[in-house]
């Protein structure tokens, strides 16, 4: 389905149990709503889940170029306005994690509780640097080209050996994202400075990641789980950076069990 936020056209999903709890997903770069599948085939009967594709990912539109993190924010308070949802828990890995600590530090009564997954506050110079390259390979070589290393960021090479299925999916909607989409949200996180954030947050936190995660690594969510007031870092003993798809057992206890205290 799709919903016309902030000027263009948003595609999303609702399913679950009607009057329960809202449940929001939000993906990372590069990918579509469909990496949280596993996660809602398990939380369908107890919560109401909304999920949905960023700008320039998936079936949403591509707006204009070079977006902010505060820019797609945003498009979830939009959605979120236009279809009813008061108050949501969130859960978002990646990119869609560095939404949700957005979001979760400046409109704290429309949360329930945040789960920010392999994910980081700020972006240093190192950090810059890989969106920088990820730009200059997307205007060279389109969106074909960036399939080989986005994989190697997201999974470990024992995943990928292993799990030909899950990265030929992955594959396919790397290839999906709009090009200019992908390069306007490696904009937005060239620019990622969240950190003064954090101490602001007054939602139940729980941040979760892969143990080898290179964007998210375990020191620096620890250390954000030490300037969020209440907050708590769990690590995925073996998992890269899409946790929930290398890891989908323990990613699924460590937050079925957050939302269920909360």
């Amino acid at each position: 389905m799709k919903i016309a936020v902030n000027g263009f056209d948003m595609n999303f999903r609702i399913e679950g149990l009607e009057g329960a709890p809202w449940l929001t997903f939000a993906n990372s770069l590069v990918t579509s709503l469909e990496m949280w599948d596993e996660q809602v085939r398990a939380l369908k009967d107890r919560y109401r889940i909304l999920r949905y594709d960023m700008r320039g990912h998936g079936r949403t539109d591509t707006p204009r170029a070079s977006y902010t993190v505060a820019e797609l924010a945003g498009d979830v308070l939009g959605l979120w306005g236009a279809l009813g949802v008061d108050r949501s828990h969130f859960v978002g890995l990646s990119l869609g994690g560095m939404i949700g600590i957005h979001l979760a530090a400046r409109h704290p009564k429309r949360f329930r509780c945040l789960v920010a997954s392999d994910c980081r506050a700020d972006a240093n110079e190192a950090y810059q640097g890989v969106f920088v390259e990820r730009i200059r390979m997307t205007r060279e070589n389109g969106m074909a080209g960036m399939v080989e290393p986005t994989l190697a960021r997201f999974f470990t090479q024992r995943f990928i050996e292993s799990n030909p299925c899950a990265v030929a999916r992955m594959s396919g909607m790397i290839r999906g994202t709009s090009a200019e989409g992908h390069i306007s949200c490696c904009e937005a996180l060239r620019g990622l400075s969240e950190g003064a954030s954090l101490p602001k947050i007054a939602v139940p936190t729980l941040y979760l990641g892969g143990e080898h995660d290179l964007g998210g690594p375990p020191e620096l969510m620890r250390a954000m789980a030490a300037a969020t007031p209440g907050a708590r870092y769990a690590m995925i003993e073996g998992a890269g950076h899409i946790s929930n798809i290398e890891a989908p057992a323990r990613y699924l206890a460590e937050v079925e069990q957050f939302l269920a205290a909360h």
